[in-house]
């Protein structure tokens, strides 16, 4: 389709209350007879903060409001009854679904582990302190109420590059995690900020552990396969090695049944860091045009009119 038009369907203040996906539906007909041509959903598993979040304290990426995991079944937007239902009206009236995939971190850890860290500057996070921390800290993910289902796989500190808290001793900040593969440092490939803008939240995901990365291109599979999305939303790619995705994107189109609609965003305002990230993953993905939007942003607060 030339030149469709794409709808970001929430905000990040819609109330809680499990309502979303039953407001999609009733709409679906509306936003056809309108012209909406696709639909970008907010995230639709099960994220850190239980029925009150926006989804991007990503948890458990298999739970999409199926299991009672963080004191809630349903996510903030409704259970997975109500999900698959809001596609289909969306699919029977001719608009494609988007999925928001959020796999630079985790948070909301089921277990502590002991580990090894060591601290880092938070303004330039290439400078990374030499003196090795024994302590605790939440990396651990097993997710008890799902039980297996769907994945067994297990999330610990080896999964993991950063995380922003210690405990024994209690501290906040930013830490290198000390495992067999982050003795180079942080992942390369990234968007330069802070010296390296590998780490932005949460437990760090550590693309260099080839598990992890499998385990992400399996919850690809099976989240087409649930859902029968036509598309991705790529969240904060500019913290991700952008040889992962690129690898990661080629893998989902060559498995899905129909070509992917895969756009991403790139939280930059300068043009020049949009084009090289475009040419490193080969021209897998579109980038929403955050340079483009600062400039709408500018002239908001000029007053006045402009020619």
């Amino acid at each position: 389709m030339k030149n469709p038009t794409l709808l970001q369907c929430f905000h990040w203040y819609y109330p809680a209350g499990g309502e979303l996906w039953r407001e999609v539906t009733a709409l679906a007909p509306n936003l056809n007879e309108i012209g909406i041509n696709m639909i970008w959903l907010p995230p639709a598993y099960k994220g850190a903060s239980g029925g009150y979040s926006v989804g991007y304290d990503s948890y458990d990426l298999f739970d999409l409001g199926e299991f009672d995991q963080k004191d809630s079944v349903a996510t903030k937007y409704g259970d997975k009854a109500q999900l698959l239902e809001a596609i289909d009206a969306l699919k029977s009236n001719n608009i494609a679904v988007l999925l928001d995939v959020v796999v630079n971190h985790k948070m909301g850890a089921d277990e502590k582990e002991h580990v090894r860290v060591q601290r880092v500057n938070e303004q330039d996070r290439t400078q990374i302190d030499d003196e090795i921390i024994e302590c605790e800290a939440w990396t651990r993910y097993t997710f008890p109420a799902r039980a297996g289902q769907y994945s067994q796989f297990v999330w610990d500190y080896k999964c993991f590059s950063g995380i922003d808290h210690i405990e024994n001793p209690d501290e906040d900040g930013i830490f290198k995690i000390v495992n067999d593969y982050t003795g180079e440092g942080w992942n390369d490939q990234v968007d330069d900020e802070m010296g390296n803008f590998d780490y932005l939240m949460g437990e760090n995901i550590d693309f260099r552990n080839h598990a992890v990365t499998e385990e992400i291109k399996y919850w690809a599979r099976w989240v087409m396969e649930q859902t029968g999305c036509d598309g991705f939303r790529l969240d904060a790619v500019k913290h991700i090695p952008a040889w992962f995705y690129k690898e990661w994107i080629e893998h989902v189109q060559e498995v899905a049944t129909q070509p992917l609609f895969i756009v991403a965003e790139y939280w930059s305002h300068e043009v020049d860091k949009l084009q090289a990230y475009i040419n490193q993953v080969e021209g897998k993905t579109m980038l929403f045009d955050a340079p483009l939007q600062m400039k709408f942003h500018e002239a908001s607060r000029q007053g006045g009119t402009t020619t």
